[in-house]
C-alpha cells in the first residue's frame, strides 16, 4: 500500500478507552493511522504574502505540500493537517471543515513567508478606484484558482489518509533545541519595547520575552515493526529566513532531513507552536543568521533532534483519541478614525510617484486602506474562534488561530497534567496575539501590539479556556517500554573471588 503522495459554547467529543485488563483483551479499539500528501505549489507571478509591499513569485526553489494524519478510533475521527502557507484565512477552514463531515479538523500553518496567498476575499467592488488599486495592484490580493486549488488538495489529502488507515503503534517523546531560536521583541534601557531592534543597537538591554524550545515528535509506526510510517513535528519558531525563492523554510528542511534516515515516502506533518514573537534572529548578537544555508542548518538541527527522539522512544498501540470545543468570541480593539488631514496627505503621498517600497508609501497606502476599512465597518462584532484540546494518548495539543506569544505556550504546559503537551497556532491567520504586557504605552510596545486586531486579554483568555479544556480529558500512560523477566542469579561468567 502506499502511504503518501507528494501531488463561550463548550461541545463535547469524546470517546475515551482506558486501558484493559487481560479479561477484556479483544474489547480494545486501538487507534489506527493513515496519511497522505498532496502539492500545493503556487504558480509563477502568483501574490506572496508576508510582505509590506506586492510581491510576486519569480523563482520556485522547492515544492510545497498539505500533510495529513488521519487518526480514528473507530467512533472519533481526527485530521490533523500542516500547510506550507503563511495562514489560511478563516472562511478556507471553515470550508475545509465543512467539506470534512464527522471528522475534527486540527489545522496548523507552517507559516512559511515564501508561499502563495490563501487568505479570504476582501470584497473592495464599491470602493473608490484608488482603494481598489491599492489593494489589488499594490497589496497582497485574493487568488480564486490557488485559494480553490489549495481547498480541494486539503480536502484530498485528509480523505485519502482516511483511505490508508491502518494499524499502527505509537511512540511519543520531546527535546530542548536550545541556542537557535530568539525573542525577536527587544527591552531597550528607556524601558520600551521594540521588534528587532537591531544587531549592536546600543540602546538594547535584553530580550523582552520567552522562547518554547521544546521540540514535540510522534512517531506512527507499521505495527509489529520498525516501520515509520509517518511523524508529527511541534516546534515554535517564524519561517521568514529563506530567500532562494517559493520554499517551505527550515520546517521542509526537518521534514526532509527525518525523511534522509526513514526513507522519502514517510509520511509528515508539521504542527507550528507558538512563535509570534519568535524567530532564529538574535538581535543581541552580531552572528550571521538569516539566509538560505541558515533555513538548511535550523531544519537539520530540528530533524537530526526528532531522529534522536524516534529512535530513543517505546511505542505501543493507544486507545484514547478525544476532542473538546469552545467557541471564544474574541473583541476587536477599537479602531481609530484617520482625520481628514492625515487622509489627505496620504492620497497625495500615493500619486506622488515615490517608490512603492519606501517607508512613506506603504504607511500612506496602508492609512488609506484602514480609513476605508473604517468606513465599511466601524465596530466589527466579535470574531468566534474555536478553541480546542485535542488528545492522542498520552500527547494533548492546544489549538488555536492566529500568531501566539511563546509564553502562552509555557504557560498552557505548565497547567498540563498531560505526559506530553503541544501547543498549535495558526489553524487560521487571523493577527497576532500578544501577552497584555506588549500594550502598555510605557513598558510595551513592538510590531506585534501596533498591529494586533483584538483586546489585550485575548491571548490570556484563550490560553485559559485550553488549559480548562486539556483539565477535562483524562491522561492515558505512555506507552511502557519492552520488559524481560526477572534474572533469579547474575551473569556465570562474572569472577568469582
Amino acid at each position: 500500500m502506499k502511504r503518501i503522495f507528494l501531488c463561550t459554547v463548550l461541545t463535547l467529543c469524546c470517546c475515551t478507552f482506558a486501558a484493559s485488563s487481560g479479561r477484556d483483551k479483544e474489547a480494545k479499539n486501538f487507534v489506527r493511522a493513515g496519511f497522505y500528501e498532496c502539492d500545493i505549489t503556487p504558480p509563477y507571478n502568483a501574490d506572496v504574502p508576508g510582505s509590506f509591499a506586492k510581491t510576486q513569485i519569480r523563482k520556485i526553489a522547492e515544492k510545497l505540500a498539505v500533510r495529513a494524519l488521519a487518526l480514528t478510533d473507530g467512533k472519533v475521527k481526527i485530521a490533523l493537517i500542516g500547510i506550507d502557507n503563511i495562514g489560511v484565512g478563516p472562511k478556507f477552514l471553515e470550508r475545509l471543515k465543512a467539506a470534512l463531515p464527522g471528522i475534527f479538523v486540527l489545522n496548523s500553518a507552517s507559516h512559511t513567508h515564501y508561499g502563495g496567498n490563501l487568505r479570504d476575499k476582501v470584497d473592495v467592488s464599491k470602493a473608490s478606484p484608488v482603494v481598489r488599486r491599492l489593494y489589488i495592484e499594490e497589496s497582497t490580493y485574493f487568488d480564486e484558482s490557488y485559494y480553490e486549488l489549495c481547498l480541494r488538495q486539503c480536502i484530498t489529502a485528509v480523505k485519502l489518509a482516511f483511505d490508508n488507515l491502518q494499524e499502527v503503534e505509537f511512540s511519543f517523546g520531546k527535546g530542548k533545541v536550545e541556542g537557535i531560536i530568539f525573542n525577536r521583541r527587544i527591552r531597550m534601557k528607556n524601558g520600551s519595547v521594540q521588534t528587532h531592534a537591531g544587531k549592536g543597537n546600543p540602546d538594547s538591554k535584553t530580550y523582552a520575552g520567552p522562547v518554547d524550545d521544546e521540540l514535540g515528535v510522534m512517531g506512527v509506526w507499521k505495527k509489529g515493526s520498525d516501520e515509520l510510517l509517518g511523524f508529527v513535528l511541534n516546534f515554535s519558531c517564524h519561517a521568514c529566513i529563506n530567500f532562494k525563492g517559493v520554499n517551505p523554510d527550515f520546517c521542509g528542511a526537518a521534514v526532509e532531513t527525518v525523511r534522509g534516515v526513514y526513507g522519502k515516502n514517510t509520511g509528515a506533518v508539521y504542527i507550528n507552536g507558538a512563535s509570534g514573537d519568535v524567530t532564529q534572529i538574535d538581535n543581541m548578537s552580531f552572528k550571521r543568521d538569516i539566509g538560505n544555508d541558515i533555513a538548511l542548518k535550523l531544519g537539520r538541527i530540528i530533524g537530526g533532534k526528532a531522529i534522536q527522539i524516534l529512535a530513543a522512544s517505546d511505542r505501543g498501540q493507544i486507545t484514547t483519541l478525544n476532542y473538546l470545543t469552545e467557541t471564544y468570541a474574541a473583541v476587536y480593539r477599537p479602531k481609530k478614525k484617520i482625520d481628514e488631514k492625515t487622509l489627505q496627505q496620504s492620497y497625495k503621498v500615493v500619486e506622488s510617484g515615490i517608490s512603492k517600497l519606501s517607508t512613506e508609501y506603504i504607511r500612506a497606502k496602508n492609512r488609506i486602506k484602514s480609513a476605508w476599512s473604517y468606513s465599511v465597518s466601524p465596530a466589527p462584532k466579535p470574531f468566534k474562534m474555536e478553541l480546542a484540546a485535542v488528545q492522542i494518548g498520552p500527547l494533548v495539543i492546544g489549538s488555536t488561530p492566529g500568531e501566539m506569544f511563546a509564553q502562552f505556550a509555557l504557560d498552557f504546559k505548565k497547567s498540563s497534567k498531560h505526559p506530553y503537551t503541544w501547543f498549535s497556532q495558526l489553524s487560521c491567520g487571523l493577527t497576532y496575539i500578544p501577552t497584555a504586557d506588549a500594550f502598555d504605552p510605557k513598558t510595551g510596545g513592538g510590531y506585534e501590539a501596533g498591529s494586533a486586531a483584538f483586546m489585550p486579554a485575548t491571548g490570556h483568555d484563550m490560553t485559559a479556556i485550553l488549559s480548562r479544556l486539556a483539565d477535562k480529558l483524562k491522561p492515558a500512560a505512555v506507552p511502557p517500554p519492552d520488559t524481560m523477566p526477572p534474572a533469579r542469579k547474575s551473569w556465570g561468567y562474572n569472577n568469582v573471588r
